[in-house]
């Protein structure tokens, strides 16, 4: 290795040590945009950073036995200085997105790179035992509680099974009315819990629409150890499943490795990892699918039998929409079985669905999947919203699977590759994992609600990671590099576990929290919001992953290239968010820890808009509308609201105007016929406030179109008293 690359190769892994804690900024104001860097890198961080990356680099130079082009993907790390491209010059501005938290992404991707590469120079080695992987990956979703979900606590569907776990210990039934009055949740969920009470349940009872499965499974750990408990349960699951697609893919294709990579794909990628420390189905559904993939092959002992069948019969119970999982599992495990055997696990299924359709009636009046909801299927699944719900499952940017796990691009042409190979095991994974997918297709709600996006897939993944391996052998680098992508994303979801909440809006939190200036939101297709150029953007996904996987890094490079220009094509409107740039700014203002490239921050030029959801916002009476609650730093603001009088009646008040923040009301104005435009005074320099506007339409008709904060001082941040912001799920 020359000298040159030696010292290239240090000063990239350098680089996005000294800029971890940088941000820049480039932030419209009226005067033009500002632009400059707060908490620049001191001399200390730079030479440490330097003499570590100097460090690395001496070791690497000295590695014997490995070839220079083993190493070369650490140079990603260089792109760590490109943000002062745009910050010096005001071009460029896309270049923002390589600030840390891309670059750890990018990082642990190019790591994992070098690790198989090193790995494929060496002699083969003996695998540990068996029982390593499980406790292994049990160890890791014990470290990854510490930072998930953060302080919000469990949330969406997550308090319910937990409060019907509760109902199971204390009383010995389902009936929530006495928790719910009680607030029984209260150790496990801070605020109120608004109840997901049955619109079937009978009169002075409060049965919840979801199934009790889970909860009696979580039972006994909850009774041992409630929210924790239950949680350490479903991590065992979870890396018992993760075990078995190790397993599977390594008794598929007789290589220990590849059952590695199908490891690797379910415990150190998104979403499997989310949901194992999760209150939700879907581990124990995707245990099951495991098991069945595992009983159905030829040779499996009747010990793999009974485990599949028994899960099989506990999955209606799970969640009613997994019996098509259920029962084509357990018709393909009975595959040319024994009849008495094939008999017993047909019945075992029937009875514990004709039990489920029993406790339906008895607790809802109906003998119906679906009774708990008070309607049927035809409501919330239909067939018609499949061709919309497949690709959106898959490529949307907020919630489908490939924006938080490109890894799982390659069960594409794994799949291919594994029917060519094996193709009694290819046609029972597409044939499972495509009757989870296809149920879940068909919802109304495919994204499936306040949860980590792609949790409907979660049962998927075991089918998908044998997918993956096969593809792997073919493509061990690009295997490598996207199963890194994936494990970086789990590292920034624990220290920001905002970035996997998000609204069924169009607005994806995790490209918010990978650059919070740009406005990346229409550089990957929504099905949320029926973006009109959805498919072209999906169409040229799939493109640029086919060069990738045919050209590898020329595939890449092309295909960068030619997406770049689709989406500037497409793209309408700055780059800059002007909301997110701005809240920046005043979050992390300090003119101690602050250069300015562009002159001061004059505060009283910038503009904070705020998120109006479906503006304009149409008023007639007794019309309420809240904006995004939003967190104000330190400062003194105004708050102007911009609306018009669509039909004013005698009286003046059209639109009653609340500033709220928490319980306190912090203003009222109001939207009125012949008088300036309403606005809010706030002088937050005690501390930072939570701020929502309310509106509320109180006669005749009105319009409100905008509402912009208008900084008047900001605080700087090392004079700021403790700031007061409640848990947030954003």
């Amino acid at each position: 290795m020359g000298r040159g690359f030696a010292a290239a190769l240090g000063l990239a892994l350098a680089l996005p040590f000294v800029f971890a804690g940088t941000t820049f900024l480039v932030v419209p104001t009226t005067e033009g945009a500002w632009r400059g860097v707060i908490d620049p890198p001191g001399l200390g961080r730079v030479l440490l950073a330097l003499a570590a990356g100097g460090a690395l680099a001496f070791v690497v130079r000295r590695s014997p036995g490995v070839a220079p082009s083993t190493w070369t993907p650490l140079l990603v790390g260089l792109l760590a200085a490109a943000p002062l491209v745009p910050v010096l010059t005001g071009r460029g501005l896309p270049l923002l997105a390589f600030a840390w938290p891309l670059m750890r992404i990018a990082l642990f991707a190019a790591c994992a790179v070098v690790a198989v590469r090193v790995a494929l120079t060496r002699p083969r080695w003996s695998a540990p035992p068996e029982a390593v992987w499980p406790a292994a990956v049990f160890v890791l979703y014990g470290v990854w509680w510490a930072g998930w979900p953060g302080p919000a606590g469990p949330q969406g569907d997550e308090p319910h099974y937990l409060t019907i776990a509760e109902s199971l210990r204390t009383d010995g039934d389902v009936d929530l009315h006495d928790e719910m009055e009680g607030r029984a949740y209260a150790p496990f969920y801070s605020g109120t819990l608004a109840p997901h009470t049955s619109p079937a349940s009978p009169p002075g009872r409060e049965y919840s629409i979801h199934a009790p499965g889970l909860p009696a499974l979580l039972l006994p750990a909850y009774a041992l150890g409630g929210y924790a408990g239950a949680r350490a349960f479903l991590s065992l699951l979870a890396a018992i499943t993760a075990w078995l697609a190790f397993r599977l893919a390594r008794d598929v294709t007789g290589r220990v490795p590849l059952g590695l990579a199908a490891l690797a794909a379910i415990a150190l990628t998104p979403p499997f990892a989310f949901y194992a420390v999760s209150i939700y189905p879907e581990i124990p559904v995707a245990l099951a699918a495991a098991l069945l993939l595992i009983a159905a092959r030829d040779g499996a002992s009747w010990r793999w039998h009974t485990a599949a069948v028994l899960a099989a019969a506990a999955v209606p119970w799970l969640h009613p929409k997994y019996l098509p999982l259920a029962a084509v599992g357990i018709a393909l495990t009975l595959r040319r079985r024994a009849p008495v055997r094939s008999a017993i696990a047909a019945a075992a299924l029937v009875m514990s669905v004709a039990a489920l359709l029993f406790f339906m009636h008895a607790h809802y009046g109906r003998a119906s999947l679906s009774a708990a909801y008070g309607g049927g299927f035809g409501e919330d699944v239909t067939l018609a919203r499949a061709p919309w719900g497949a690709p959106a499952l898959l490529f949307d940017r907020q919630f489908g699977l490939f924006a938080i796990a490109p890894l799982w691009l390659l069960a594409l042409p794994g799949a291919v590759l594994l029917a060519r190979r094996a193709p009694a095991d290819g046609w029972r994974a597409l044939l499972l994992a495509g009757a989870a997918f296809g149920v879940n297709a068909c919802f109304s709600m495919w994204w499936g609600g306040t949860c980590p996006p792609a949790r409907f897939l979660v049962p998927c993944l075991p089918a998908m990671a044998l997918c993956v391996a096969v593809a792997a052998e073919k493509r061990p680098t690009l295997a490598a590099a996207l199963t890194g992508a994936g494990a970086g994303v789990l590292a920034l979801a624990q220290e920001a576990p905002r970035a996997l909440h998000n609204r069924a809006d169009g607005e994806s939190a995790l490209l918010r929290v990978l650059s919070r200036s740009l406005d990346l939101d229409r550089v990957l297709p929504s099905f949320v919001i029926h973006d009109p150029a959805v498919w072209l953007l999906t169409a040229s996904l799939l493109a640029v992953f086919a060069l990738v996987w045919i050209g590898g890094a020329r595939g890449l490079a092309l295909g960068a290239i030619g997406y770049g220009l689709v989406v500037a094509g497409l793209r309408r409107g700055p780059w800059i968010d002007a909301h997110g740039a701005t809240l920046a700014l005043l979050d992390g203002y300090d003119d101690r820890a602050l250069v300015a490239v562009s002159g001061p921050v004059n505060a009283e030029t910038l503009r904070l808009p705020l998120r109006l959801p479906a503006a304009p916002w149409e008023f007639a009476e007794g019309t309420t509308r809240r904006s995004r609650p939003i967190d104000l730093a330190p400062g003194r603001y105004r708050i102007e609201v911009e609306g018009t009088i669509v039909e004013a009646l005698p009286t003046a008040h059209v639109v009653r105007l609340d500033l709220l923040a928490d319980d306190d009301r912090l203003g009222r104005t109001y939207l009125e016929d012949r008088q300036p435009p309403p606005s809010f005074d706030l002088d937050l320099r005690h501390g930072a406030r939570r701020v929502i506007v309310e509106a509320v339409g109180i006669q005749g008709t009105g319009r409100i179109t905008a509402a912009t904060v208008l900084p008047r001082e900001i605080l700087p941040r090392r004079e700021r008293p403790g700031s007061r912001r409640p848990p947030t799920t954003e």
